[in-house]
């Protein structure tokens, strides 16, 4: 991971049966959009070159685009969604992490 992390999240990623993903991810990062509230932004999804399983849960780092934006709006237990087209993974808020 290059840049600093904003916050760490718990999250599942939906199975395609559950009208998710159909692969698994795979690479160093993830990039999509973040919602909170109803409110995108986009974002880094740290996947550390592990390889992502459909329908298990895990705690990643994630980096905003503009932390600014969104960070103020989260908190630990803050529930999240991350978005490809649709809604792909659910879960919340584990950590916001201090600023650089």
């Amino acid at each position: 991971m290059t840049a600093k992390p904003d916050v760490i999240i718990n999250v599942r990623f939906k199975t395609a049966d559950e009208g998710g993903r159909k692969t698994a991810l795979v690479g160093n990062f993830y990039s999509c959009p973040l919602f909170v509230d109803g409110e995108g932004f986009d974002c880094r999804v740290f996947l550390g070159d592990q390889k992502i399983e459909l329908g298990e849960r895990y705690l990643l780092p994630v980096k905003f685009l503009n932390r600014d934006f969104v960070v103020p709006k989260l908190m630990p237990g803050k529930p999240i969604t991350l978005w490809e087209g649709k809604d792909v993974a659910n879960g919340e808020v584990s950590e916001v992490l201090p600023d650089a």
